[in-house]
């Protein structure tokens, strides 16, 4: 019993991150790294596993607009 429930959940947690991955790709990339408005569809698609896993973590970055700041010697 505690399998299936367990499948079913990873099942829930897999089809919403597909459905916000289809999102992610199209519009969210752009908001959280600008650089990535020049990538081409082959890395929309080759990020679509990493944005189904990491979709909590996308989608929080995404309504936050958190663009990561690059912490170098050459910034300082």
């Amino acid at each position: 019993m505690e399998l299936s429930l367990f499948t079913i959940l990873i099942a829930i947690y897999c089809a919403i991150g597909f459905v916000f991955s289809m999102f992610f790709v199209i519009i969210g990339v752009n908001k959280i790294d600008p650089s990535a408005c020049h990538g081409s569809w082959g890395f929309r698609m080759m990020i679509i596993p990493g944005a189904i896993a990491l979709w909590p973590l996308l989608l929080g970055r995404w309504i936050r607009k958190y663009q990561p700041t690059e912490k170098s010697a050459h910034r300082s």
